[in-house]
Order: structure tokens, then C-alpha cells, then sequence
């Protein structure tokens, strides 16, 4: 194999005459030298005007600054996705791919490779080889937001999909969109390397990590694993202590697993959950230690894509998210147990009743502490919500779908259960990343002059979960703008209290799935509970920061400040807990298929908003909007509903609006059959999303909404259409002209009304409510303008409000 210089040599000869060769000549870079190494090595005059470079780092000078890429010129130019454009403007025609931008990486820590004497001493205590998932990320984005940086984490997110999955090289990245098919999914990768670490406190100047408010104060008694040198195959990454190459042999080996309707036989046949109750959920014939009770296939694998290289994991993609479960090809179903007849949680033991259709599964324990007392919910052994509505008849597909019953009817069928549900199975799941040098492991260094030593091999946590309805939207960034920016006064018409806020799993600081093992071995301690963080190399210095704006990324990110953290019903994780009460993330306690934790975390109004759309106002429940989607989003305008439900339907004539019931709501079914769409609420990015919590926000503030029962006022108001006012609209000229006030930006209109009797027509799929009181509302932020009608239909004048006065 040709030597790292020789690699780089011809990656800069490849994209010299695209754009690249004049595009870093401008900072006094010649990438076509003779002599490249000694050309990396010279200080530069860098120019940060130039679009791209804003937020290289200010103490970057060189081509390649050895063991440090964000301060390697040539590094960031190749990685930042922010670096697209040649010297006269023109977007430039080809970049680096994946593979490449490895091996520039290699070359960064293996330019002048250090002894591993060297690394003790540079970290002052004990090493070990650690997995993380990596990222190269623009400035605000970063663990210190001071300058374009590597960002790290010990867990990495994959996202399930339908298609291959898409790398688009000026982003530097995947995306989930498939041109000319709106209903498709493309997987979504993660990208992971192996690293000598060094395990510290908490240090926010040092290295990190990425955290807000009160989780970042308690981080500094806490220990992360924090990356000092890179792992790479070959003679150039580490020296022995006598100059002599180390010829390393570095493997990255994945396991994955889903168990989680494995998981549901086991606990209905476990006295320790079930106690004394005689359901027969499972026939003694089913081996549930197999496929499709539990599979490790099919889930993910490493990509041989060569352009990507050997560290990216791509999920198999599968003709539809999900599909019924087959054993020894015959549909697997299980006998629906009957439901408590107690009030929820009355009982200890696993309490088992339906939630809107969904049977749900709780278990509770009791406890006698200081702080709780009484029967609590105590983890989830069990996917906590299982669909149950297709029932097999003869062992047959296709199955009898209890969506033609009334909502009564169907519900008593559920409650008493006994008959037989057919299962699903989707492609989540969660494993382990494990990274093999023998070299290294084989050695036993230690230290001769401090006596530290390189010992332990820590494992990466890998999840595989569901699709991200807004790959736009940064929730990292949201909750930030969110904690500094957002008024006292209005946070809490957005989310009420400080334990409903949707913090991101990289704020989470619980232990990972301790129930993985390797031929009975633990992967991951109940006492290590940094894993999801967030980190940077570490720094001696506080970084300077930059000063110029810088734009934010536009593709997938694989790092778990995009994924949610742990609530409930859950999204991408969920949690269990040990035997001694110690709380740990698990994916077994999520849905069962996912679909079932979709729905409800869309109904219940943004638990996680940046992965969840808020689908509150497309069902006839009283859970409040608070991130709105438009009419065109959820199918009232067109013809696509981005989860395949068309939101309510007017009848202006009689006064009432109808809704599909979110109990016939059938998100599994419109998952077989693709009805899921990223085509419209994939083009919402973060300003469009905060600017619609504000204006909801602001629309319930101006309703008069106030006191204590914030939560309980808001459900009274039901969203019946939102819009985006982007052309000429006679409704805002008229009410402009009649208050004298002229609105100017994002301009939206809000019809929001409450509900009087309800009605249940022939359709029992459907439900009517009749409006009783109806406010029209035109927002810019700023200003709204707003319309009554009351329970006489008397309509009034267009009064003008000062958002800031409400």
C-alpha cells in the first residue's frame, strides 16, 4: 500500500485542476508542489474572508499541524462542508470523497507520529483504546463553538430508510430525500474510528463536554473518555519507545440487535412481571431466542463502498419500514392478554391496558423511600406500546383489521383480549462498536517513566432507529435559542416546566444498555454514564473564537445531539432499569413496531421536535399544537400527508370539523404501504421551525391564556388551519387596512377555534365537533391581527396587538 504522503499526494493532484489548487493558493498553499510535505509544513498567511474559512481555527497557520485537523488548513478545505465554492464564487465541481477525507485525517496524526511514551505523557494517566463516532462540524456547532472542529461521541445514530443511502460530497454528508419519490427513506448512516483515550472530569474549556444549563455544572464530577491520538493500520500511526514502527491491524467490529418482541414473550411469562395471572400470550413450540423474536440481520452492516471507506455503517435498507413478523413462514401473532381491571399503577407487577388503540405495557414497583413512595414505573422491560390490531384468523395473512370497529367496540375487544395479534417487525435496533488491535492489546505497555498504562478496549454504543422527519432542523441549536434567547415570559407557553423540555440524548447522562453481552460478557457498565456525550480533543489553551456568522450544517448528523433524549413513549431510545434502581437507555422499550411510539410522540405536540413532526391538530385529541405544521403538511392542502393522514375537514355550511380518530389512525399501516413522506416537512429548517413555536407562542398569549394551568387553557383551542402567507391575500389587506398596522416578514395565519358538542357520524374512522367560538389571526412576529367570532356568529372588527405587550 502506498505511504500516507503518497495517498495525499494523489488526492491533491485529483482535485488541484477542479478549483481546489487556486482556491488554497489564495492562503500561500501550493497542493501541486513537488515537495507536498514540506509545503504542508509551512506557516501560512491564512485568509479568513474567503467563504469557507471563516471559522478556521485562529491558531491554525499550517497545511497540516500534526495531531491536530482542526488546525490543518488542508484538512478543514477538504472537510468542512462550508468549503464549496472556488476563488471567483463558482460552486466547486468535485471534492473530496469519504475515503479520501480519512486518509488526509490519517495524515494529520500520522505526520509526525508520536511514541506511546509520548502519549503518556501528554495525558499524564492511564490509556485505553476507545470507539467513537466522528464528525467534522462548522463552528457553532461545535463542543466550544469557537472554530470548525472534530466533534466526538461514544455513540453513534443510524436512521433506517427504504433506499441506498446518498452521499452528497459539497455537504460533506448523507441526506434522506429520494429524487422523484416523496414516500421513500433513504438509510442513514454513522461513521466511527478507533482512538487512544485518556479518561477525564469535565472540563468546558479543555475538551468539554457539549452540554446546557445545570447538566454541564454537574459534569465536573463526572469522567469522560476523551481522545488524544487516532488508530489507523499501518506503520505511520505510533512509534515504540525506541523509534521503531509499530505495523498496526486496526478492525471495527459491529453487533446489532433487536429483541423486542422477544422481549414481550419473555416478560408475559415471567412470574417476577406478570405474578399471578393465567394469560397464555405464547406457545411453548416458538423458540423466542430466534428470528423474528430476536435477529441480529438485516439491521446494519459496514459499507464496501469504497469511496466511503471502512468506518461508515450503513442500515440495510428494506422495501418498507416495517413488515409482518414470519416464523417457519407462518405469520407470528401472540394471544393478547386481558387487560387490568384496577386503576393504572393501583398494583405492583406489569399492568397491561389499551392507550388510545395501542395495548400498553407498565411495570410498576413499589417503593418505600424518602423521595417516592407507593408503586412507581419502574423502567420498561417491555416495549411499552405494542400494536395489536390486526388480528390472524387460521394462521393466515391476510389479517382482520379491527380499524372497522367502533371505537367502543374495539377497544372492549382489546381490553378483554384472548385473541391472536399478528406481531411486526421493523429494522431498529441497538449493539456495540468494538475496535481490534492486537498489537496494541497484545502489548501490555506500560509506561517505563510514569508507569501508566495502556489497558481496557471500550466499545462504542451504535443505534439504529427511526427516520428523522426534519433533517433540517438542529435540536441542539433549537434548545440553546430555546435556554438563551427566548423571553422568561413566553418560554412557557412553548413547553410548560424544566422536565418537559426535549433535551437531546447527548444531555442525557444515564449508562447505556448493560443487557448487551458478548458471549455473556457485558459490553457497557451500569456505572458509566457519559457514554451519549459530547466531546472535543483536549485543548491546553481556551480556543479563540471566531467572529464572523457562520452557516450551519444542511445534512444528517450522526452524533446524539440529533437524536431525542429518553421520555416517554420515545423515539430513538428508551430505558430500562437494573436490578439495585439504576436507570440505563435500552431500545427493547421503544414501540413494537416503531410506527406505535411514532404516532403517539407526534400527538402528543413535540416531545422530540426536531425528529417528531407535532401532529396534534390532525386528531380529535386535546393534546395542544405547539410547533404547527401547515395545512399542505399534514394533507388538508394537495395531496400528501407527511405521515398519511389528512389533517381535519371543514363543513362551513353546518359549523363543524371533522377529524380521523387517532384511535383508527393507523401509523403501521401506512408504513407498509409507504404512505410516510420526508417531501415537505424535509424543507422546514431551524429558523422556520423556531419562528412557528414563537408565533404559536404568541397566538396563545394573545387568546388571553395565563396562570398555572397553562397546559389545560391551550387544549381548549383547537388549530384548524395554518398557513404560510406567501402571496397576495385579501384577508390580511382588509385586516391590515382596518387596524392601520402593515405586517412585514414571515407572515402566518392562525384559525383557531374551540369546540362545542361532539358528534359521531355513520364513518367510525371519524369524529365531528361542532365550533363554538372561532379566532382568525394573522402573525408577524411582531404584530397580531386578529378576528372573533363567537358561539352567535357575530363577527368582529380585526383589532392589532404588540406581541411584546401581551
Amino acid at each position: 500500500m502506498s505511504s500516507l504522503k503518497e495517498q495525499v499526494k494523489q488526492i491533491c493532484n485529483r482535485l488541484a485542476p477542479h478549483g481546489w489548487g487556486e482556491l488554497l493558493y489564495k492562503h500561500g498553499l501550493d497542493i501541486g508542489a513537488s515537495d507536498l510535505e514540506s509545503e504542508l509544513q509551512k506557516e501560512l498567511k491564512i485568509d479568513r474572508t474567503i467563504a469557507g474559512f471563516e471559522d478556521f481555527a485562529l491558531e491554525g497557520k499550517k497545511g497540516i499541524e500534526p495531531g491536530q485537523p482542526a488546525r490543518s488548513l488542508l484538512y478543514h478545505a477538504l472537510a468542512s462542508p462550508n468549503v464549496n465554492k472556488a476563488i471567483d464564487g463558482s460552486r466547486l465541481s468535485m471534492f473530496p470523497t469519504l475515503a479520501e477525507l480519512d486518509v488526509v485525517e490519517n495524515y494529520v496524526y500520522g505526520f509526525k507520529p508520536p511514541t506511546l511514551s509520548e502519549l503518556f505523557h501528554r495525558a499524564g494517566g492511564d490509556l485505553a483504546i476507545v470507539v467513537f463516532a466522528t464528525e467534522y462540524r462548522p463552528a457553532p456547532e461545535t463542543v466550544h463553538q469557537k472554530h470548525a472542529d472534530v466533534c466526538f461521541s461514544r455513540t453513534g445514530v443510524a436512521r433506517v430508510g427504504t433506499s441506498e443511502p446518498l452521499y452528497e460530497p459539497q455537504y460533506r454528508g448523507f441526506l434522506p430525500f429520494v429524487k422523484d419519490n416523496e414516500s421513500a427513506f433513504r438509510v442513514l448512516p454513522a461513521c466511527y474510528s478507533a482512538y487512544i483515550a485518556i479518561q477525564r472530569q469535565g472540563n468546558k474549556g479543555n475538551f468539554g463536554p457539549m452540554s446546557i444549563g445545570e447538566i454541564s455544572e454537574d459534569d465536573k464530577n463526572r469522567k469522560f473518555w476523551v481522545p488524544i491520538h487516532k488508530l489507523f493500520s499501518g506503520t505511520e500511526c505510533l512509534f515504540d519507545n525506541k523509534g521503531n514502527a509499530l505495523d498496526l491491524h486496526i478492525e471495527l467490529k459491529s453487533h446489532h440487535i433487536n429483541e423486542k418482541i422477544r422481549r414481550l414473550h419473555l416478560i408475559l411469562s415471567d412470574k417476577d412481571y406478570v405474578g399471578d395471572r393465567e394469560d397464555n400470550t405464547s406457545r411453548e413450540e416458538l423458540n423466542i431466542n430466534k428470528p423474528p423474536f430476536c435477529f441480529t440481520e438485516g439491521i446494519a452492516d459496514w459499507s464496501n463502498n469504497p469511496d466511503f471507506g471502512s468506518n461508515v455503517l450503513i442500515p440495510f435498507p428494506h422495501a418498507t419500514l416495517i413488515e409482518p413478523a414470519m416464523y417457519q413462514d407462518i405469520p407470528l401473532s401472540f394471544t393478547v392478554p386481558e387487560s387490568n381491571k384496577t386503576k393504572e399503577g393501583e398494583q405492583p407487577g406489569l399492568d397491561i391496558r389499551p392507550f388510545s388503540s395501542s395495548l400498553q405495557f407498565r411495570f410498576y414497583k413499589e417503593i418505600q423511600g424518602d423521595e417516592k413512595k407507593g408503586n412507581v414505573i419502574y423502567g420498561r422491560p417491555v416495549p411499552e406500546y405494542v400494536y395489536v390490531r390486526d388480528e390472524i384468523l387460521n394462521n393466515t395473512l391476510p389479517p382482520n383489521n379491527l380499524n372497522k370497529m367502533k371505537f367502543e367496540d374495539m377497544i372492549k375487544k382489546i381490553s378483554k383480549g384472548g385473541y391472536e395479534a399478528l406481531h411486526y417487525v421493523d429494522y431498529t435496533g441497538d449493539g456495540w462498536i468494538e475496535a481490534f488491535c492486537p498489537e496494541l492489546t497484545n502489548l501490555n505497555f506500560i509506561c517505563p517513566e510514569t508507569k501508566f498504562r495502556l489497558s481496557g478496549n471500550h466499545a462504542a454504543y451504535s443505534i439504529i432507529t427511526a427516520p428523522d422527519f426534519f433533517p433540517n432542523c438542529d435540536q441542539r441549536e433549537l434548545m440553546e435559542w430555546y435556554e438563551n434567547e427566548v423571553d422568561d415570559s413566553i418560554k412557557l407557553y412553548i413547553w410548560e416546566d424544566k422536565e418537559s423540555l426535549p433535551l437531546t440524548l447527548s444531555d442525557a447522562r444515564y449508562p447505556v444498555n448493560i443487557e448487551l453481552k458478548n458471549e455473556e460478557a457485558r459490553l457497557f457498565s451500569i456505572n458509566d454514564d457519559t457514554m451519549t456525550a459530547i466531546v472535543s480533543l483536549p485543548y491546553e489553551k481556551v480556543p479563540q473564537g471566531i467572529k464572523s456568522r457562520v452557516a450551519m450544517t444542511t445534512r444528517h448528523s450522526y452524533l446524539p445531539d440529533a437524536a431525542s433524549g429518553v421520555f416517554a413513549p420515545g423515539w430513538d431510545v428508551s430505558f430500562d432499569i437494573d436490578k439495585d434502581g439504576k436507570e440505563f437507555i435500552a431500545a427493547y422499550g421503544l414501540g413494537s413496531p416503531f410506527p406505535e411510539d411514532a404516532k403517539l410522540c407526534a400527538a402528543l405536540s413535540t416531545f422530540w421536535p426536531a425528529v417528531a413532526p407535532d401532529a396534534a391538530r390532525t386528531f380529535e385529541t386535546s393534546w395542544p399544537t405547539v410547533a404547527p405544521l401547515t395545512d399542505e403538511e399534514i394533507g388538508m392542502v394537495g395531496m400528501v400527508a407527511w405521515d398519511g393522514v389528512t389533517g381535519p375537514r371543514e363543513d362551513k355550511e353546518i359549523g363543524i370539523v371533522e377529524y380521523t380518530r387517532i384511535s383508527h389512525a393507523d401509523y403501521v399501516q401506512n408504513a407498509i404501504k409507504n404512505k410516510f413522506s420526508l417531501s415537505i416537512t424535509g424543507k422546514i429548517d431551524i429558523s422556520e421551525y423556531k419562528q412557528r413555536l414563537l408565533a404559536m407562542a404568541y397566538v396563545y398569549k394573545a387568546l388571553g391564556l395565563s396562570g398555572k394551568s397553562l397546559y389545560k387553557q391551550k387544549a381548549e383551542w383547537k388549530v384548524l388551519s395554518f398557513q404560510v402567507v406567501t402571496a397576495l391575500n385579501d384577508e390580511l389587506d382588509d385586516a391590515q387596512s382596518q387596524t392601520c398596522t402593515t405586517l412585514s416578514g414571515p407572515v402566518y395565519r392562525f384559525e383557531v377555534y374551540k369546540s362545542g358538542a361532539t358528534i359521531y357520524p355513520e364513518d367510525v374512522q371519524k369524529v365531528q365537533f361542532k365550533i363554538k367560538e372561532r379566532v382568525i389571526l394573522f402573525i408577524d412576529l411582531l404584530h397580531i391581527l386578529a378576528k372573533y367570532t363567537n358561539e352567535k356568529n357575530e363577527v368582529g372588527k380585526w383589532v392589532c396587538k404588540n406581541v411584546k405587550e401581551l
